[in-house]
């Protein structure tokens, strides 16, 4: 008798344990050391000599099979190995992030001018100290005509006080209608008033970024920057709309149940998300931000990884000139991190390379994790 994994589920080893991870489901399945030997054997159609009680109920729960004969199972894929490489072809960009200004009033404690390390600055606003000219409305508008011919999916318009341009900001949204399925604003919950919602209603999307709990509102997407400990977190955690930027000073100050660094990080998986992390970075990929000053960054808060100028080159002359400069970050999966190369884990964990290379000093660095590789344990 023999038992192989179903074509959806598929064996990730570890150095030390392994995953089943179950594309259809959703789920990630933790396997010890023996569990991890034996499916391993399995998958190897090395025939079985004893019951072996977990592959009945991996039987049972639509994860694998038994077979009277050695048989090879046809693993679900998504896309062809020779379309994915069409050479000359433009890039797709999932997201793009438009800082429109760099100036605020407000100097809020987490503002990125303060050097402040959270876990989804990429989504609020923020000043930076930094000296340049800023680009103009027709700048702007060229840049995204430039995202509009990519096919960019979502943007982002952010920067520090955009009620302080609000023309520019109404003039650029006007002009971004029907160019991109989703469009973003993100606003200080101090400067986000009635007309501010009258006017983006149709238009975008608010993210409204907050630092008190009792801010939080049920119309729009909130944004909760903090740093209160996990067991606070947990109580408001389930607003489907609201997103919690945690402040961290340091990795070691977090709770061992924190979800930045617990279990509780490991994301439940697809073929879609499978596939995308098994060559790409999870949130890096596909994603570009066009700084108030011009500049290309890989992510709003790497601001040391300048990719080019829309100063000097369109948009899309950029991308296709600096190809490896993107690549660099687009391509950045978890297996070329080297403290993740070999934990089972890797195409489903949540990370932010921003965040992980201001704790380390070290683009591939990684602080944000308490699983021990060579055990196989969560400490």
């Amino acid at each position: 008798m023999y038992f192989r994994l179903n074509p959806e589920c598929y064996l990730i080893l570890g150095e030390h344990s392994s995953v089943i991870y179950d594309l259809i489901e959703g789920d990630v399945h933790s396997l010890n050391e023996y569990e991890t030997q034996l499916i391993r054997n399995c998958e190897n159609n090395v025939e079985l000599t004893t019951n072996e009680p977990l592959l009945d109920e991996m039987k049972e729960r639509c994860i694998g099979n038994y077979y009277t004969t050695k048989v090879f199972i046809e693993k679900l894929r998504l896309g062809s190995p020779i379309l994915d490489y069409q050479p000359g072809q433009p890039p797709f960009i999932e997201k793009a992030f438009l800082e429109i200004n760099n100036t605020c009033k407000l100097s809020c404690g987490f503002c990125g001018s303060r050097h402040i390390r959270r876990s989804s600055g990429c989504l609020g606003c923020n000043t930076w100290q930094e000296e340049g000219t800023p680009l103009e409305e027709e700048q702007w508008k060229e840049v995204i005509d430039g995202l509009s011919d990519l096919h960019c999916d979502s943007v982002y318009f952010t920067g520090g006080d955009l009620t302080l341009k609000w023309e520019l900001l109404q003039q650029l949204l006007e002009y971004a209608q029907k160019k991109f399925s989703q469009t973003f604003v993100s606003i200080n919950s101090r400067r986000f008033s009635a007309e501010v919602a009258d006017y983006l209603e149709g238009k975008a999307l608010p993210i409204i970024q907050v630092d008190n709990p009792a801010h939080i509102g049920t119309d729009h997407q909130f944004l909760l920057v903090t740093d209160e400990r996990e067991e606070f977190l947990k109580q408001i955690r389930s607003s489907k709309n609201l997103t919690i930027d945690r402040l961290v000073r340091d990795a070691s100050e977090l709770s061992p149940d924190s979800r930045l660094i617990s279990k509780s990080k490991i994301q439940k998986t697809n073929l879609f998300r499978f596939t995308h992390m098994k060559k790409k970075h999870p949130c890096l990929a596909n994603s570009l931000t066009v700084s108030w000053r011009g500049e290309v960054l890989p992510c709003p808060m790497l601001r040391r990884y300048s990719l080019g100028s829309v100063k000097e080159q369109p948009l899309y002359e950029l991308l296709r000139k600096n190809s490896e400069g993107f690549d660099k970050f687009w391509g950045m999966c978890l297996e070329k991190i080297p403290r993740c190369t070999a934990c089972e884990f890797r195409y489903a964990c949540n990370d932010c390379r921003a965040l992980e290379e201001s704790l380390t000093g070290d683009l591939n660095g990684k602080a944000l994790c308490r699983y021990d590789v060579s055990n196989g344990i969560w400490v």
